[in-house]
């Protein structure tokens, strides 16, 4: 017997109610979670469907006024920035640990503090490449360029770059021209932004990925191959506010006899000596050195030289509208009107040129007959004549912004400034010599931290160097005294 069972009275909108409850309340849940019914629709069907979720962004901590609280690490030598104060102001790039980021600092010598430090940037702090113009400090960060402003390190703007700037092997690729800076990133493309903005203002795809920018007045130059495959070179020159081609310089020397005609590789290092004006190329398969004016003394001059196959940063030097060629064993200038004329001259040292004034040029020398050791020899620029040698215990010289090593070496008025790492015991010394004669007048070590660590950085302000040894250190060029530190 089968007992049929009715539902009680009032039973069935109860439970009407309380359905239509739960389908509300569950409503309201996705609806604070984000989900509308087809993001509903597809959890109900085992699909994923993503929770978009609005959050309140955190205001990133800014720093003016000084710099943020924790254990640092300075990356290498600071920027020096034009500046209208005693001691030139100093960009410096640090790591905090406790943050986790590096940022870039404005240090002020005069005043003897930080006057701000940016906001965290990320890790690639020892990568970055720096240009600044009046109004704003611009970092090329990987393929990402960022914008400082140079009054409080607040952050300006970010801008994505086809690619990355290759910070050690990318010759002066990041280059400011007043409003506009210029770059050029590893894919070959020529980039140019608004310094104050941001925003972009013109890209050029190049034939070839090169990697050299050449200032050329006012003017931005980038060597190119002059055909879409080919490797024969130009130097294309563009205005670098709207991106036009003023002017495609096609450098070409022929051989002795005249039977063959060279053009640079794209590759091929222009140097650029910015008193007079001048582009240098140095052609191997001709050994010519070929000077183009672009300024001061215009016109072309060819020198063949059996010596001259390439020049790059490590073994040529402008200065005071002459150019100091290393061709290894000998030391040619090239004057500022073309002439080329070999200064000296040693079968036994590898010569490089390190430094120059009107009266005086500093060179690097290492011995290769018998032990080996470096020296820096003060040499007459006019005559050749070697005024004095001075055998150093270091054995690793700091060249250019990226690299590190144990001696520095600067002239000033009438003496040459040496600083110079030593081991057995590990310290860094300070030392004056004078120009004239080579006798030292102040000796004394400095009272670094970690004397064992290599230098990261040296630059030369005008009464102060600044060391970067983990910690930033500003040494007096008179006596050699530690006049400030930081952190």
């Amino acid at each position: 017997m089968i007992t049929e069972r009715r539902s009680m009275p009032g039973c069935t909108p109860f439970l009407i109610v309380l359905i239509l409850g739960l389908l509300g309340g569950a409503v309201g849940v996705t609806a604070f979670l984000g989900l509308g019914p087809n993001e509903l629709w597809a959890r109900l069907n085992g699909r994923a469907a993503p929770v978009l979720i609005e959050v309140t962004p955190t205001p990133v901590m800014q720093i003016v006024g000084g710099a943020a609280a924790g254990r640092r690490l300075v990356w290498r030598a600071p920027i020096p920035l034009d500046s209208d104060t005693s001691e030139p102001e100093l960009l410096v790039i640090s790591r905090n640990y406790d943050r986790k980021s590096d940022s870039v600092l404005l240090f002020s010598p005069d005043a003897g503090k930080v006057r701000w430090e940016s906001p965290p940037l990320g890790d690639n702090g020892n990568s970055w490449v720096v240009a600044a113009s009046a109004q704003t400090v611009i970092i090329a960060d990987e393929a990402t360029l960022i914008g400082i402003s140079r009054s409080d390190g607040s952050k300006l703007w970010e801008a994505p770059l086809t690619d990355r700037v290759f910070y050690n092997g990318c010759v002066d690729c990041l280059q400011v021209f007043g409003d506009v800076v210029v770059v050029l990133s590893d894919d070959g493309q020529l980039q140019a932004f608004n310094t104050a903005k941001g925003a972009p203002l013109w890209t050029i795809r190049l034939n070839q990925a090169t990697r050299q920018l050449v200032r050329v007045g006012d003017k931005v130059g980038v060597p190119d191959s002059l055909t879409k495959d080919g490797s024969d070179a130009g130097l294309l020159v563009y205005d670098p506010l709207h991106g036009t081609l003023e002017r495609t310089i096609e450098p070409t020397c022929k051989d002795e006899d005249a039977s063959y005609e060279a053009l640079p590789h794209y590759f091929d290092y222009i140097l650029a000596e910015p008193q007079t004006g001048s582009l240098y190329w140095m052609l191997q398969s001709t050994s010519c050195l070929l000077r183009i004016g672009t300024g001061t003394f215009g016109g072309e001059q060819r020198t063949y030289n059996e010596h001259f196959f390439s020049f790059d940063q490590s073994n040529a030097l402008a200065a005071n509208g002459n150019v100091y060629i290393s061709t290894n064993h000998e030391i040619y200038v090239a004057e500022s009107q073309g002439q080329v004329r070999l200064l000296i001259t040693n079968e036994d040292y590898t010569l490089k040129p390190l430094e120059a004034r009107v009266d005086a040029l500093l060179v690097l020398a290492q011995r290769n007959r018998g032990s080996l050791r470096l020296e820096l020899w003060l040499i007459d620029p006019t005559t050749g004549a070697q005024r004095w040698t001075r055998v150093l215990s270091a054995n690793d010289p700091i060249n250019g912004l990226y690299d590190d090593g144990d001696f520095a070496a600067h002239m000033l008025a009438e003496s040459l400034v040496l600083i110079e790492q030593t081991e057995g015991p590990d310290a860094i010394h300070f030392e004056r010599l004078s120009l004239s004669n080579g006798t030292s007048s102040v000796s004394t070590q400095l009272p670094v931290e970690d004397a064992d660590e290599s230098i990261r950085g040296v630059i030369w302000g005008n009464a102060s160097a600044w060391l970067a040894v983990d910690v930033l250190y500003g040494v007096n060029l008179e006596n050699g005294g530690t006049v400030m530190r930081w952190p």
